[in-house]
């Protein structure tokens, strides 16, 4: 469970991020990089929208299999291909639409890269989380 997320003063606030999260619990739960594929690997969607959906609904799939919540969520990294502001927007509007107000405001990386595993992927996603 997340104790309480830092944004001290004399760092820049990170827009819907956390600089410092402070977590206690029992167990470590860390899913691996959820991508926008569906239950049989094929990859949904060929937008940054439409995978970002489909990534952030398989972490949420894949954090409630541990027993874990998006509340839970102490660390995420975000790897972008073809980085930029407008896969930037899809992303935060996909989150909004897939975690409503229970969307991770935590720490975060966001790392723009040149390709992912698969060719046609767009996002991967990684999450630590804390029960």
């Amino acid at each position: 469970m997340l104790i309480d997320r830092l944004d001290p003063p004399d760092l820049a606030p990170i827009a819907g991020a956390a600089n410092v999260v402070v977590a206690s619990g029992n167990r470590l739960v860390f899913v691996s990089g959820q991508t926008g594929v569906d239950t049989n690997g094929k990859v949904v969607g060929t937008t940054h929208l439409d995978q970002s959906r489909r990534a952030l609904t398989n972490l949420r799939t894949a954090l409630r299999s541990a027993g874990a919540t998006e509340a839970d969520v102490a660390k995420l990294a975000i790897y972008v291909v073809d980085y930029g502001d407008a896969a930037l927007e899809a992303l935060m509007s996909a989150a909004i639409e897939v975690f409503g107000d229970d969307f991770p405001i935590t720490a975060s990386t966001l790392v723009g890269v040149a390709t992912l595993w698969q060719p046609d992927l767009l996002i991967e996603i990684d999450a630590i989380a804390v029960v």
